[in-house]
């Protein structure tokens, strides 16, 4: 039993140890390689508190939960990156309306106004999601940059669960970003579909051109001004298929309007023991539109095709369920020049995942940069070549409340102006430590997360170390909930 008290703290002191013997190691190399040696050190870290009142399910009775972020610069003369304390509240009647206010982010439909083109990952073994029919909010923590004030309300209105209730919600930011908008679900038997609508009222500062970009950048100057859009997005869900789109339509700052959209679906196919899932989009707009975020629009065209098979093993092999993936995307978009031109790059990744009950091994292989034709240029571009691998391990329940993860990934970049490799190591540890009786007083042994990662290019001649660790604190007592947490981020680069 004294061993298994101990392993939690022996396995944070491992992941601090394997990270700073690393440091003189990676700085060594470096000095042999380059003549000239530029070293960074940052040290930042953190404190938070989250104290809840859960009982909020009566009407006339709003529960409570305050979350206050507090920043600790441990080195500051060092540049370190730089965190500003944050706090949010939120009340909540049930599961009926919900009133935040604070340093908040938001999610869900006002992403589409503030970004347009989705970022291309092609994940060969993703997972299909339909994104938020209505705003979600994310309060402080330690990690990213701290978010502005704002304030948001969402409100379900009618019978049944959430998902079967109108929803009404609107929020407004320090930015001078204010949206609204409503889901309506239609259930007609096996056709599952939900509409929503959102509007968007929206400040952009004024843009002039700059000496750096005045002779061949496109970007078109425009004033301070007040505009206004319109986001509509629909859900469906019939059998074998699910179906999302979304479109925004904005004003633009010098006149007219601006354009994009975006489709995604997965269709499944059960072939008795070996299903077939084919997951897919599609994104279009109007190239040179500005978001609500001040952002130019240089994409005109995504489409990504992923399809997936699954076996399922588990009467041959305790357990087993093995999962085959291939990922193509292509996107085009345009160049930043006085004359803007159209070029095209494309994405291939294909992966393979075992999976058990008590962990999960995954391998990915990738190659960036396929070859595209653009008839409009009479011409082939190409973008950088890349070629790599990933490999993942996840194991959960080794140990009483113990899940480990370790990942490794390798890439070879080769181009016109890059030839390069590089190996990027990361590990984590999450220890939840079981309460064995309630008590008034915090547990002697928090949750305990840690982890690192380490990078190194070997013809760059660049290395770097990051290491995170987090203590929490819960105490559970009748009608209140506090947490408590500590983190401290550790960062070492080389150069």
């Amino acid at each position: 039993m004294k061993k298994k008290k101990l392993s939690p703290v022996l396995i944070l002191i491992w992941s601090f140890c394997f990270v700073f013997t690393n440091y003189k190691l990676f700085a060594q190399t470096s000095s042999a390689e380059n003549s000239k040696v530029e070293q960074e050190v940052a040290s930042t870290g953190g404190g938070g508190m989250e104290f809840s009142l859960p009982y909020g399910y009566a009407t006339f009775i709003p529960g409570v939960t305050v979350k206050l972020s507090l920043p600790l610069e441990l080195h500051p003369w060092e540049n370190p990156s730089v965190q500003d304390m944050a706090a949010a509240v939120k009340l909540y009647w049930s599961n009926r309306l919900q009133v935040y206010g604070g340093n908040v982010s938001f999610g869900g439909p006002t992403s589409l106004f503030t970004t347009a083109a989705p970022t291309m990952t092609v994940n060969p073994l993703a997972a299909f999601s339909f994104p938020a029919a209505t705003v979600t909010v994310g309060l402080p923590g330690f990690s990213g940059s701290t978010a502005s004030y704002g304030g948001a309300v969402v409100a379900s209105l009618g019978k049944g669960f959430a998902k079967d209730r109108v929803s009404l919600w609107a929020t407004g930011s320090q930015q001078n970003r204010f949206f609204s908008g409503l889901a309506l679900p239609v259930n007609m038997g096996e056709v599952q579909l939900q509409v929503s609508a959102a509007l968007g009222i929206w400040f952009l500062e004024e843009q002039l051109l700059g000496l750096e970009d005045s002779w061949y950048g496109n970007s078109l100057p425009y004033h301070e001004m007040w505009l206004k859009g319109i986001a509509l997005e629909g859900r469906l869900t019939w059998n074998w298929i699910r179906l999302y789109g979304g479109a925004v339509v904005a004003e633009q700052p010098w006149g007219g309007f601006g354009y994009w959209g975006r489709v995604r679906f997965a269709m499944d196919f059960p072939f008795g023991s070996f299903p077939l899932q084919v997951l897919g989009g599609l994104y279009g707009g109007r190239p040179d539109s500005i978001t609500a975020s001040g952002s130019q629009v240089r994409e005109s065209f995504q489409s990504y095709i992923n399809p997936q098979f699954t076996w399922d093993l588990r009467e041959k092999v305790d357990g087993l369920k093995l999962k085959v993936g291939l990922g193509f995307g292509a996107n085009l978009k345009n160049t930043q020049e006085l004359r803007p031109q159209l070029f095209s790059d494309g994405k291939l990744r294909g992966g393979v995942e075992v999976m058990f009950p008590q962990w999960r091994l995954q391998l990915v292989g990738e190659w960036l940069g396929i070859r595209l034709s653009n008839q409009s240029l009479k011409a082939t571009l190409r973008s950088e070549e890349k070629y790599g691998a990933t490999a993942k391990i996840t194991m959960n329940d080794l140990l009483p409340h113990l899940s480990l993860g370790f990942q490794g990934a390798g890439q070879y970049e080769k181009g016109a102006s890059v030839r390069q490799d590089k190996i990027v190591a990361s590990g984590s540890v999450n220890i939840t430590p079981k309460m064995t009786r309630k008590s008034l007083l915090f547990s002697l042994v928090p949750e305990l997360t840690a982890s690192t990662e380490m990078s190194f290019s070997r013809m760059a001649g660049f290395h770097s170390a990051i290491t995170e660790a987090k203590a929490s604190w819960n105490m559970d007592i009748p009608l209140v909930k506090v947490g408590i947490w500590v983190a401290l981020e550790f960062k070492h680069t080389t150069q």
